[in-house]
C-alpha cells in the first residue's frame, strides 16, 4: 500500500492524474482528508471533478504497481 497526500489545483491536473490512473493495475483511492468517508476511484473523472481544487486530498494504492505510481504521484505531492 502506497499512501500520499496531494492537491490538485487546476483541471488539468486532475484529468492527467485521472488519465494515470486508469493505466495503472491497482486500485487508487481518493479521500478528502476531512471527510474519510468520502471515497473516489481514482480512476472516474467524474468522480474526480467533484473534488474542491487546492483542498488537501489523501490518495492510496493497493496493487501490483504501487511503486510506478508512487513515482508518478509525486507531481501532486505536498508536505
Amino acid at each position: 500500500m502506497v499512501e500520499k497526500k496531494v492537491k490538485f489545483m487546476s483541471a488539468g491536473q486532475i484529468m492527467t492524474f485521472c488519465n494515470t490512473c486508469q493505466k495503472l493495475k491497482s486500485d487508487v483511492d481518493v479521500t478528502d482528508m476531512a471527510n474519510r468517508n468520502y471515497i473516489i476511484d481514482g480512476k472516474s473523472l467524474m468522480g474526480l471533478m467533484s473534488i474542491k481544487l487546492g483542498l488537501p486530498m489523501r490518495v492510496v494504492v493497493n496493487g501490483q504497481d504501487e511503486e510506478e505510481a508512487n513515482e508518478c504521484f509525486s507531481n501532486y505531492e505536498f508536505e
